[in-house]
């Protein structure tokens, strides 16, 4: 019973302050990207060059994008047992999708998918379960293709105009964070050992016995990686679930990645398919641990300041907004439709 009255990980004012946030960031520094490198020659031709069939290409990749996110869900609520619909898996993506582009590093995500799948009768554990999964398979994704195409594919990898030394330590930081990642879900003994080794320093003992709430923080930090490692037990148990799980992460990525290539053709430029594919792998490596909601700002000044390497310096702009507004805008508008009708402002709107 206790559960059912469990609240979501956002409330009406958190949304809407960290909309106003994100939606503020993103439209500002898009329009300083595309002021401090406008052409107009180079944008008429652009605009110009744009057809119904690009749109419907770019239409085509959000359906596939979207589905894909869906039967993910779909997928691993299946795994422990239970059902949902395609349409409920793929709304639970949007909703999760809103949730963390309105909260700082996409805290409010993972959270609010959990309540969203507990109010379709899946218990806290499994939905938990499910999300967590998705986070690792997310992190397995980015850690390993970043790491074959700086191998294989380093040619294509470039810091556009971005300092060398500031990229590759960018990259080296998210690597780092990404494995650490693995390795503390995989491991939960290693972060026994970490704290051991941490609490053999004096200045540590006294700052934690004297903080009372950086120790709750950390045995319920403790505590809730052990439980994230029995979930992966248990759906280690299900690997035909997880390897068809792994195929919807790669298209979802991949049908992503494909919108900026379309883009390029539409505009009337070349597409560099494989270029595209490599540096915003590399660049979703970083970006999730931007601290403004949803990244904006530093998404929209880190694309065109990286990718300006092989987009021409006329449309580089023209292109991030674009980019933006396909996977950025159109999840947050649909997302935030969804969103809240499950807080509740419809049902609040007509009590009044």
């Amino acid at each position: 019973m206790a559960e059912s009255k469990r609240k979501p990980g956002l409330d009406a004012g958190k949304v809407l302050r960290g909309l106003k946030i994100t939606i503020g960031l993103s439209l500002l520094f898009s329009a300083i990207v595309i002021l401090a490198t406008f052409d107009k020659d180079a944008f008429l031709k652009a605009v110009n060059s744009l057809t119904p069939l690009i749109i419907l290409e770019v239409l085509i990749l959000l359906t596939i994008n979207f589905l894909a996110a869906g039967m993910e869900v779909k997928i691993m609520i299946n795994a422990t047992g239970n059902r949902i619909s395609l349409f409920e898996g793929v709304k639970s993506f949007l909703v999760s999708s809103f949730a963390s582009n309105v909260t700082p590093m996409a805290t409010g995500g993972g959270p609010f998918q959990i309540y969203y799948l507990h109010k379709r009768g899946i218990n806290l554990g499994q939905a938990t379960m499910v999300v967590l999964a998705k986070f690792v398979l997310r992190s397995f994704y980015f850690t390993f293709s970043s790491i074959f195409f700086m191998i294989f594919f380093n040619e294509f990898i470039s810091p556009g105009a971005v300092p060398d030394n500031l990229f590759y330590l960018c990259i080296g930081l998210g690597f780092l964070i990404a494995i650490a990642i693995i390795a503390f879900c995989l491991s939960p003994k290693l972060i026994d050992y970490l704290l051991k080794c941490l609490f053999r320093f004096e200045r540590v003992r006294k700052l934690v016995k004297r903080n009372y709430r950086l120790k709750r923080l950390l045995v319920r930090g403790r505590k809730e990686l052990q439980e994230f490692h029995h979930s992966l037990e248990l759906l280690a148990q299900h690997k035909r679930s997880v390897f068809l799980a792994a195929c919807c992460t790669f298209l979802y990525w991949t049908s992503l990645f494909l919108v900026v290539p379309v883009i390029l053709k539409g505009l009337g430029y070349e597409p560099n398919f494989l270029q595209s594919y490599i540096m915003l792998t590399i660049f979703n490596l970083i970006i999730p641990y931007m601290p403004t909601p949803g990244a904006s700002g530093m998404a929209e000044l880190g694309f065109a300041s990286i990718f300006v390497s092989f987009i021409p310096r006329g449309i580089i702009g023209l292109v991030t907004f674009l980019w933006r507004f396909i996977s950025f805008y159109l999840v947050l508008i649909i997302g935030g439709f969804i969103t809240f009708r499950e807080l509740g402002w419809e049902r609040r709107k007509n009590n009044g």
